[in-house]
């Protein structure tokens, strides 16, 4: 049976999942340490409509005490506990903001900086080695940037299952939510008044809470013992204070989707 790591797919997607959850593709914890790569393509900023693509590296590695490391692009996360079972420890991720943009009108909004988020995940896995192996897994992961760009913080519940289809063939998918401050709606939908003399966009103050729900699916395929290949189509759906922003409604679209593949070699 084909052996499978987290993440194999998520490293086709791109580095710039504006609002993506901390997590939002993962595998079985089978698979040894990789390396790979990945290009995809998604929206400029959070909530527009214009596209751009871009490349991502990633890699896992399993250290000599049982403790698993993984950067995925602009992600990274240290799990002190078990490969399957009760997971958590600390996350990092780095927020890309909004400057230059390609919209003539959101151009004149406020820039937003990109900057480092920092905060913890915890989370469960099951996986099922009977028969037909499955494997099913939830996480909650908890981060801030302490105020540097944004105020308080993003919360981001996420469930995944994947399971074979052939012996080098296996399928996946996933749903999520996350929740956001007051602080962090208005850094990234809000319209001053500033804004709205500069861009015509009517002055807007977004609030905290239900932020957006995602879902995906993805494929894997192994193409030899050591070389795995995987793609991946990831929707983002905005919702209540971040999707009835002008920057959304006016200039943009609540339903992002981002989409990629990628390719990883297995060593031991």
């Amino acid at each position: 049976m084909i052996k499978l790591s987290r993440h194999i797919v998520a490293l086709g997607a791109v580095a710039v999942l504006h609002d993506a959850v901390a997590s939002p593709v993962d595998l079985s914890n089978e698979l040894p340490n990789f390396f790979g790569a990945g290009i995809g393509s998604t929206t400029e900023y959070a909530g527009g409509k214009d596209r751009i693509v871009g490349v991502v590296p990633g890699m896992r590695y399993v250290t000599s005490g049982g403790h698993l490391f993984e950067w995925y692009g602009t992600y990274a996360q240290y799990n002190f506990g078990n490969l399957t079972g009760f997971q958590w420890g600390p996350a990092l991720a780095l927020r890309l903001g909004r400057r230059d943009v390609d919209d003539p009108v959101v151009s004149q909004v406020h820039s937003v900086d990109t900057t480092l988020e920092g905060g913890g995940f915890v989370g469960y896995e099951y996986s099922h080695v009977g028969e037909v192996p499955y494997r099913l897994r939830g996480e909650v992961t908890v981060v801030t940037n302490a105020g540097v760009v944004y105020s308080g913080a993003r919360v981001s519940l996420n469930t995944s299952a994947w399971f074979p289809v052939h012996s080098r063939v296996f399928i996946g998918g996933g749903l999520g939510a996350t929740w956001v401050s007051g602080g962090f709606n208005e850094t990234y939908y809000g319209v001053t008044q500033q804004d709205s003399a500069k861009s015509g966009l009517p002055v807007y103050t977004a609030g905290g809470g239900l932020n957006q729900i995602t879902s995906w699916i993805a494929a894997i395929y192994q193409i030899n013992p050591s070389w795995y290949a995987g793609a991946m189509v990831y929707y983002q759906r905005l919702m209540d204070d971040a999707a009835n922003s002008p920057i959304v409604t006016q200039r943009g679209t609540r339903n992002q989707i981002t989409y990629g593949v990628g390719i990883a070699y297995a060593f031991r």
